[in-house]
């Protein structure tokens, strides 16, 4: 088994940890979100890298939060296509919720 890797390549796709294989799915100016779209803990559904040192800087429930925060006010600068379908399908349900 291994943990996240503490540092990423630029144009890094995927990696892996023992919860499973994590997807670039998000990105804004400063970050890179990874998401385990298999994973339903939101303390371990996402890992966020810096975007200019590439190093790991959470992993847990707070980056989570943050990606969310990221996805509302719609400050990313990428979206990967499954992140395109499960944000759509995620506002979907919020626009239901209220109705």
């Amino acid at each position: 088994m291994f943990m996240s890797p503490q540092y990423i390549h630029p144009g890094q796709k995927r990696i892996s940890s023992w919860l499973g294989t994590y997807y670039r799915g998000v990105e804004t100016k400063n970050f890179i979100y990874f998401v385990n779209y298999k994973e339903g803990d939101e303390n371990s559904s996402v890992k966020m890298y810096d975007k200019i040192s590439l190093e790991l800087i959470c992993d847990n429930y707070h980056c989570y939060n943050d990606m969310l925060n990221v996805l509302l006010e719609k400050q990313y600068t990428y979206l990967s296509p499954t992140m395109k379908l499960n944000l759509k399908e995620w506002l979907k349900q919020i626009d239901d919720s209220f109705f």
